[in-house]
Formats: C-alpha cells, sequence, structure tokens
C-alpha cells in the first residue's frame, strides 16, 4: 500500500507500491480507457490522470479488490471526459484506431468483425453500456467486479451488458443484410 510521502511495506522508496500499481495495471487501464474515448492522446491523458487519482488516494484497497477500483477511477475519469466532449462540441476529438486491440474473451460471441466494425458500434454505444461490455469482454473483470466499478446491481449490470451485445450484434448485422 502506498500512503502519499511515507514508506509502507517498502524497503525501495517512498512510494514503489505505487510503481508497481502502475506496473501492473497501466496497459489494462489505458486500453480500456482507448476502448471508451476512442483517441490515443485522450486515452494517455485519461491513463495518467487515473493514476494521478489513485495515487492522491491516502490508503489503497486491498489487492482482491485493487484491479476493480482503479477501473472505477478509469471509468469516472473517462465518463468526465465524454461529458465534457458533450457540453463543449468545438472540444471534440476525431477517433484515432492506433493501438486500438479488438480482442475479446470467449465470454461474447465474436460474430461481429474486427477492427473498424467494432470500433463503430462501440462509438455508437451508451458510455455506459460500452465500459460494460469492455469490462466484461476485453477487460474479463466478473459481473461482480463491474457492479463495483460501475456502481449498480449485479442484475443491472447483466441487463446492461445484454443490450450492449444486442446493439453490436444488431450493428454488425445491418450491413450484411443490404
Amino acid at each position: 500500500m502506498c500512503v502519499r510521502g511515507q514508506e509502507v511495506n517498502s524497503t525501495e522508496g517512498p512510494c514503489a507500491a505505487c510503481d508497481d500499481i502502475v506496473a501492473r495495471y497501466h496497459a489494462q487501464i489505458y486500453r480500456y480507457l482507448l476502448g471508451m474515448v476512442g483517441n490515443v492522446a485522450q486515452a494517455r491523458r485519461l491513463t495518467h490522470d487515473t493514476f494521478l487519482t489513485a495515487y492522491q488516494v491516502r490508503q489503497h484497497p486491498s489487492d482482491q479488490i485493487r484491479r476493480a477500483w482503479l477501473y472505477r477511477i478509469a471509468t469516472t475519469t473517462a465518463l468526465g471526459a465524454l461529458r465534457q466532449r458533450r457540453c463543449r462540441p468545438w472540444a471534440r476529438v476525431t477517433p484515432d484506431n492506433e493501438d486500438y486491440g479488438t480482442t475479446l474473451d470467449t465470454d461474447w460471441p465474436t460474430q461481429c468483425g474486427e477492427g473498424t466494425a467494432v470500433r463503430a458500434a462501440l462509438d455508437r454505444l451508451p458510455a455506459p453500456q460500452r465500459a460494460c461490455l469492455l469490462l466484461r469482454a476485453r477487460d474479463g473483470l466478473t459481473i461482480d467486479e463491474i457492479a463495483y466499478v460501475l456502481r449498480l446491481s449485479s442484475g443491472n449490470v447483466r441487463m446492461t451488458l445484454s443490450r450492449a451485445k444486442e446493439q453490436v450484434r444488431a450493428a454488425d448485422a445491418a450491413p450484411s443484410s443490404r
């Protein structure tokens, strides 16, 4: 655990535990935020903001919920950035698919297309549905972890996840039916 300005469970320095958290979760959080905002530069900035916020917390949660706790901070950060984008149309960023991974786990059937088709379908989802889908399909969080991250009930997560999957599948099927 890291307490700002104090040495806690570490012989390496005041915040070696913070360095360990960043090293362990940086790629996952960045990839999640890139999926949420669709822009490399903004995802990098939000990833930095996420870990800065985590660093400023006086006491970190236990190892069992640390990943979900970081995703909660990242989700709050991303939703705030998306709200600002809606409120200030001039501040919109253009999609930048560099580094955008589309790897999905076996929980979500991968009948939908890869690359830009998935990105376009995700962009059309409301932010909470996008967050739910990315946390489950790409990042492998459990329903209970997603409920913690998004501050929803497990049942609500299942419903949101189902709706998001349905919309992505429908968007994927639409071009092929023409």
